[in-house]
């Protein structure tokens, strides 16, 4: 271990008060479990903690409580060497924290020393960086969501290495600035959703809400309803005050609409006319409810061939198209599959409570997949393979066997059906539909492969 170069007539104890008392950074010391046992007053105001609330805790519960993510004492305990991530506070400050491992003489973990500086993520980015950076996106009590899948899949980060992923970030941050429409396009399970909420976590409208819908989940009956709201009485089985619709929720926030080419088309003309007046009129109602939101629309279809169906308008097309943003699928930035990987196994290892880690040949064989459910994907394959081998070194085998596991386990026999040829058929439909949902990942995925709405195949399943 190296020893402190000081003049000797200095003691030592007084220099470690200078500094902690008046670095610039954040400093905050662990012993080996990860039990806080010194921390400075610049730590307690990047944090907004109180030091009471952190001498004497564990950071792994500090981060559970919420305090900052990720957690980055495990990374640096399981990788022992320093590392240096981009952290998120409570409050949604980006922090660029960096741990360091302490060992003694044999080689044994003492203390864990982190250094936090608050430090703009515009800043970061322009750098141009070879570094991977995770930036994580706020989890706010206001989020309002009409996305089945959300829970299902949710990204708390955003992993950026490739130069084609920091470009968008960074014009994404560039965005955030102003209210004007954006549209996001992608593949499915490519981070859209993530992209805009990180949108609304860095523009002047944070406090407002996050008012997301997934356009295509909706019934067809219930879509004006949901969107514009309605008034007493205003059809049968309305709600007898009314009700708001989700994009008066969003006043003084921000819309998200997903899957925006799912929109029945008679509706698009309404929406249209809110991107045009900011003005809604509830099912029913005579009187116009003024709305102040910034538009967020998302789609992984190809809008421009919609418009040449008439299936999608092209003024509307045009009022959403403010900034276009597309993310590139994930096997086109192979080198953010490692990082990514390891993320999600942080995530379900806390979550699971089950250690594990990722092989180096793992790791490669992660990078070859083609990924054609992107993210999302990755994300439920490091599940399932968290899970089957119980903790642990993942290793390369691993992933080769669970990867084609669906495809051995298929049985090339052809389903005996029993009853009439209605009832025949209509096992047939069921499983049809099963093996599409399975396939594809999701019930909006499946409608679209078997060219039906997903309120048809949710009314039929």
């Amino acid at each position: 271990m190296s020893e402190l170069t000081i003049l000797p007539n200095i003691d030592v104890s007084d220099f470690a008060k200078l500094i902690l008392n008046y670095s610039t950074d954040g400093i905050l010391l662990t012993d080996a479990t990860g039990l806080v046992i010194a921390i400075n007053l610049r730590f307690s105001k990047i944090f907004q903690i109180p030091p009471s609330k952190v001498l004497g805790a564990n950071v792994v519960e500090l981060v559970k409580q919420g305090a900052w993510s990720p957690n980055l004492f495990q990374r640096v305990v399981q990788k022992k060497k320093t590392i240096s991530i981009i952290q998120t506070t409570r409050s949604g400050k980006s922090i660029l924290a960096t741990g360091t491992p302490i060992f003694d003489d044999d080689g044994e973990l003492l203390y864990v020393l982190f250094n936090d500086r608050d430090m703009s993520l515009q800043s970061v980015l322009e750098k141009g960086s070879s570094k991977t950076f995770e930036v994580n996106i706020k989890a706010d009590a206001k989020v309002e969501q009409f996305i089945p899948e959300t829970r299902q899949y949710k990204l708390s980060q955003i992993v950026v290495k490739s130069d084609s992923m920091k470009k968008q970030l960074n014009l994404a941050l560039q965005v955030a600035k102003f209210p004007i429409p954006v549209l996001l396009t992608g593949e499915s399970g490519v981070g859209k959703s993530m992209f805009a909420r990180f949108i609304h976590d860095r523009s002047p409208r944070k406090e407002g809400p996050f008012v997301a819908i997934n356009c295509g989940a909706i019934p067809d009956q219930l879509v004006e309803s949901e969107l514009f709201g309605h008034t007493k009485g205003a059809f049968t089985g309305a709600s007898a005050g009314g009700k708001k619709g989700r994009i008066q929720a969003a006043d003084k926030g921000t819309l998200f609409l997903d899957e925006i080419s799912e929109l029945p088309y008679i509706l698009q003309v309404k929406l249209l006319q809110f991107l045009e007046t900011n003005q809604i009129y509830p099912v029913g109602g005579t009187n116009p409810i003024p709305v102040d939101c910034t538009v967020i629309a998302a789609t992984n279809r190809d809008l421009a061939s919609m418009m040449a169906t008439k299936s999608f308008r092209e003024d509307l097309y045009f009022r959403l198209n403010g900034i276009p943003i597309e993310l590139p699928p994930l096997r086109e930035r192979k080198d953010e599959i490692p990082p990514l990987a390891r993320f999600f196994l942080e995530q379900y290892s806390t979550r699971y409570g089950i250690m594990a880690s990722l092989a180096p040949d793992a790791l490669e064989e992660l990078r070859q997949l083609p990924f054609k459910g992107n993210v999302r994907e990755l994300s439920h394959l490091i599940q399932r393979l968290l899970i089957v081998t119980g903790g642990g070194e993942i290793l390369k085998a691993h992933v080769q066997e669970w990867t084609t596991h669906e495809s051995k386990g298929t049985s090339d026999l052809v389903p005996v059906y029993r009853g009439t040829l209605s009832q025949q058929i209509s096992q047939f439909e069921k499983d049809l539909i099963r093996k599409t949902i399975e396939e594809s990942g999701s019930q909006v995925e499946a409608a679209k492969i078997l060219g039906v709405h997903q309120s048809t195949l949710s009314r039929k399943l």
